[in-house]
């Protein structure tokens, strides 16, 4: 009873009674956003996502290309891109975790150096003092062409510590995380920019920061140095044997001034006299993902840009920003979303702000999410994961539907106020809005993990052998009791489900089925042959025919389950791929789950993939013919429709030579 009443009042569900005995995420104090995807729609609502909605949302937004950017290949394809955006690409890969994710975020940072490198002699100029540090073009540029890494004559201020800051604090992160190790070539360049960042003294260096305009010394561009100063200090650390080729003292120097400015100016952004600006939404970054700021402060930060900046779509800029101000183009040009503006162009622009009717962008919600979801792992406190679902729910909220100019199942910039309607801005979607959706989705389902996790826990202090020690009615009596609202007859119903055996309930499968969901699951369909012996009693000569009449059968697919069969290594049965799959084919294949190994004879042994990889056929494993399917994210439905679909296909192919397929019980989902 402890725990019901301290856990479950905070948790509701709001539709049946299986809802009502979730009760444990009612957010109704919250005001629900208004979703512009209504496929989104029935996903948004006061009450705990389980993990299996979580996925169906994540599900969606792949399949919709939603978040087609969020991947290495975005930089590649891009002949505008800017520094800071591929970090924050780069962090949202390798936060995900695996292998991929953080090989991703590699070639990503990778790529970047690799532009750096080219363009090095800007910060070689601008130490020696032959390059004006006062002109913006002088500087090393942080927009580049990211299909050939150059430099572009692109008009832009790209005085952007910030921008420098966030390379470093990635390079330096992914080589002491192990997944990226560091080379000479990367090692000069950090050098090089210590000393440049001592040159210009970017503790009070004047920059155009994360919005591009104006020049101003701010927290959120001192604050990405002092992250990158600090991850340099692990890295040595790590490495006590490693020598970084800059001025003595430049690493110290840099995180000893940058720590005293920040601690002059936060909470505000900026404290300069005419430049004032207390609140900005970039100084969320300095809270996650950088980290650099913890405790009390972060929580004026996020409570000061949520006060003053939140709107009811998303999250102002700063008061005051001009970009998509009301009737943007109307008022600027067809090209305003995507030109370059001046100086004097930007004070132009300004007298057409009018307070209130600013940009409401989309890159904000997401770390919210983000930030408290830290927070909930790190305390525990559940209003940290009512907040950040609510943030979540207002970053999936907007994706555009099927009305917007931009098209729909776009993450896109910002909303705006265009002929007294809030639209999405066209200019295409955002390759730094869709990375912080990716990394927010990530942590909502770590924490829904642990919620899961606390709960079980706490029930299984009443069943530890796992085998139900309180019988349905006794259940129904304390649930009725803790809330007068459940209707019983029904409440013992749901939970019927869930008994064992003599009417005692499993709490593991209890809170599997009501927090947890059914979870996107590879589905796999085991045969065998009729006629032939199982696998483990036939002969050589035996396996190979198998092999044979299988093979050719598949080979007969077209379409999505089109595909080529792979020959366990060493494996000389199927002469097309004598000697059997190429280690590289070998890890491919084991990376999706269908390689299987054989403590015996290769031959007569392999795996059929189609190209996308998602359908398998094992042959000869455990069973003649073992069907595996991968459904697309969150929907288990067409994973099942998929793998009924392809055992058709396989069986109508075989019945053509005279056999049939039988399948073999206790294999398979």
């Amino acid at each position: 009873q402890e725990v019901s009443s301290r856990k479950a009042p905070s948790l509701s569900r709001a539709k049946g009674t299986r809802e009502q005995v979730r009760s444990r995420a009612h957010v109704s104090e919250m005001d629900l956003p208004k979703v512009h995807q209504p496929a989104l729609a029935p996903f948004v609502k006061d009450e705990l996502l389980t993990r299996a909605e979580l996925e169906k949302v994540k599900g969606s937004l792949i399949r919709n290309k939603a978040l087609s950017l969020a991947s290495d290949k975005a930089v590649a394809s891009s002949r505008s891109v800017s520094v800071r955006e591929c970090m924050f690409l780069a962090h949202s890969l390798d936060e995900e975790g695996g292998g991929d994710g953080s090989a991703q975020a590699a070639a990503i940072v990778g790529d970047v150096a690799k532009y750096f490198l080219k363009s090095a002699a800007r910060f070689d100029d601008v130490i020696a003092g032959t390059a004006d540090a006062r002109d913006p073009m002088s500087r090393p540029h942080m927009r580049f062409n990211g299909q050939r890494l150059e430099e572009t004559d692109e008009l832009c201020n790209h005085k952007q510590n910030d921008a420098l800051g966030y390379f470093m604090w990635m390079r330096c992160k992914l080589c002491v995380e192990g997944k990226m190790p560091m080379i000479g070539d990367h090692l000069r360049l950090l050098g090089l920019m210590l000393d440049y960042l001592v040159k210009i003294e970017y503790w009070r260096d004047e920059d155009a920061g994360h919005w591009e305009e104006g020049e101003s010394v701010t927290s959120s561009s001192i604050g990405p140095v002092v992250a990158a100063a600090k991850e340099f200090q692990k890295l040595l650390k790590k490495y006590p044997g490693m020598i970084v080729p800059c001025q003595d003292g430049a690493l110290d120097i840099i995180e000893q001034k940058g720590v005293e400015a920040l601690a002059a100016i936060l909470p505000s952004e900026c404290s300069q006299a005419g430049k004032e600006r207390g609140v900005d939404a970039a100084l969320l970054f300095l809270v996650y993902p950088l980290g650099i700021v913890e405790g009390d402060m972060a929580r004026a930060i996020v409570k000061n840009v949520q006060e003053e900046l939140s709107g009811h779509i998303g999250v102002r800029r700063y008061n005051g920003d001009s970009k998509w101000c009301r009737n943007f183009k109307t008022t600027f040009g067809p090209e305003a979303g995507t030109r370059a503006w001046s100086d004097e162009d930007i004070l132009e622009r300004n007298r057409h702000v009018v307070p209130g009717e600013e940009a409401q962008w989309c890159i904000f919600d997401p770390v919210l999410s983000a930030i408290y979801g830290k927070w909930y792992v790190a305390s525990r406190d559940f209003d940290d994961l009512q907040r950040q679902q609510h943030h979540l729910f207002r970053s999936v909220a907007h994706v555009t539907g099927p009305n917007s100019p931009a098209g729909q199942w776009k993450c896109v910039e910002c909303y705006s106020l265009s002929g007294g309607h809030w639209v999405a801005s066209d200019n295409g979607p955002s390759m730094w809005t869709q990375a912080n959706v990716h990394v927010a989705l990530h942590h909502m389902d770590c924490s829904l993990q642990l919620s899961h996790k606390e709960i079980a826990a706490e029930f299984n202090k009443f069943d530890m052998a796992g085998v139900g020690t309180i019988h349905v009615e006794d259940l129904v009596a304390v649930l009725t009791k803790l809330n007068g609202d459940l209707p019983a007859e029904e409440v013992a119903l749901l939970l019927s489900d869930f008994a064992q055996e003599g009417g005692h309930v499993s709490f593991d499968k209890l809170i599997d089925g009501l927090f947890c969901g059914s979870m996107t699951r590879p589905l796999k369909a085991a045969f065998n042959l009729q006629g032939f012996r199982p696998v483990q009693q036939m002969c050589l000569d035996e396996v190979c025919e198998v092999e044979r009449l299988v093979t050719e059968a598949l080979s007969a697919l077209t379409g999505d389950f089109e595909g080529e069969y792979f020959p366990l290594p060493s494996s000389m049965s199927y002469l097309a791929r004598s000697g059997g799959m190429s280690q590289q084919e070998a890890k491919v294949l084991e990376k999706n789950g269908v390689l299987f190994g054989s403590s015996g004879e290769a031959s007569g042994r392999g795996v059929f993939a189609n190209a996308a990889q998602d359908v398998a056929v094992c042959v000869n494993a455990s069973s003649h013919v073992e069907l595996v399917v991968r459904p697309p994210l969150g929907d288990n439905a067409l994973g099942e429709e998929r793998i009924r679909a392809m055992e058709g296909l396989v069986q109508e192919m075989l019945r053509l030579n005279g056999y049939e397929l039988v399948a073999v019980e206790g294999q398979g989902n």
